[in-house]
């Protein structure tokens, strides 16, 4: 008999997501159909559907109920299997299975991958060695927005993408003005940018945007030539859109806000970006219409003492895309 999880509301989730206890016997079940054994079960860090590592031979993730991320990442995954120049996890397995009350969770299974995380990695690294992972990281981002999106575009990822625009816009100014990060006389203009930025997204421009490339999500293994990026992983925020929605995580979780870090991937993605006037307005306006872009800025104001709330959208920029990226 297969247990039942009862999720109501994202507190139940976060309550659960990771408790192997809970998900033990829906794992089973799942290896069971898939013809795969086990001996150790442990819950992946860093996540936010339920990710199991077995045995460090398998990864299982059983998607939320609150976003609809499967079908994407699972077509995504398998077809960049066949680009060598993107190292991603190999698919071994996916579907749905029904839990004891008859509720359908998708679930994908692939190959555990053995590196370690840039996030774990960074302190041990000399600048040089962090600049090389930057670069690579770079050269990737271009090889992934250069993909034909014609093989992963449909209704649902354009669906997807628009939701996730449009409900980040009615709420980007007015969420920052009521943690106290934005005076309210500075909405004007942030709007104005974000209706700017968001005129100019047309689907031709559109390309395969990972979402979430993130400190966490780059693993790295050493080489006879160094450090260098294993595999990506979790595309489950991935979806089509504009290049520079990738810019937040990359800026905020991969580069830990370092310039030089960040200098050293835009170079390797494309260098004319370094004297593109306007890529540092887009990129503030694609930090606040990602999708948990102003989670992330008000976090990260939180952490630094609530300082006063920023007047002008100068010093909104220097935070999100400072000038010193550029000089």
């Amino acid at each position: 008999m297969l247990p039942s999880i009862r999720i109501d509301s994202w507190d139940d989730w976060t309550r659960v997501y990771n408790d192997v206890s809970v998900w033990q016997g829906l794992v089973d079940a799942i290896c069971m159909r898939e013809g795969i054994g086990y001996l150790e079960m442990r819950s992946a860090s860093a996540n936010t559907n339920a990710v199991f590592l077995l045995d460090q031979a398998w990864a299982l993730k059983i998607y939320s109920p609150f976003w609809d991320e499967f079908d994407f990442e699972r077509s995504l995954l398998e077809g960049l299997g066949s680009h060598d120049e993107i190292p991603v996890p190999e698919v071994n397995g996916y579907g749905q299975i029904a839990d004891g009350d008859g509720l359908e969770w998708s679930y994908l299974i692939t190959r555990y991958c053995a590196g370690r995380p840039f996030s774990e990695l960074r302190s041990e690294l000399s600048d040089g060695e962090g600049r090389l992972i930057a670069t690579q990281l770079g050269g990737l981002a271009r090889s992934l927005h250069e993909l034909d999106v014609s093989r992963f575009a449909n209704a649902a990822s354009e669906g997807a993408w628009s939701e996730v625009v449009s409900r980040r816009r009615r709420a980007a100014a007015g969420e920052l003005v009521d943690a106290g990060v934005l005076e309210p006389g500075v909405v004007g203009s942030l709007e104005a940018l974000l209706d700017e930025a968001m005129a100019a997204d047309v689907v031709e421009s559109r390309v395969v945007v990972h979402g979430d490339l993130g400190a966490d999500h780059v693993l790295c293994a050493l080489s006879e030539e160094g450090w260098r990026i294993e595999t990506l992983i979790d595309f489950g925020d991935a979806k089509i859109g504009v290049r520079e929605y990738e810019w937040m995580p990359v800026w905020t979780g991969f580069c830990g806000r370092d310039p030089v870090l960040a200098r050293a991937f835009l170079d390797a993605y494309d260098p004319a970006l370094a004297h593109d006037s306007q890529f540092a307005e887009r990129a503030v306006a694609w930090s606040l219409l990602h999708d948990f872009g102003g989670d992330e800025l008000i976090s990260y104001w939180r952490a630094r003492g609530r300082p006063r709330p920023f007047e002008t959208m100068d010093e909104l920029a220097a935070l999100l895309c400072p000038a010193s990226i550029f000089g």
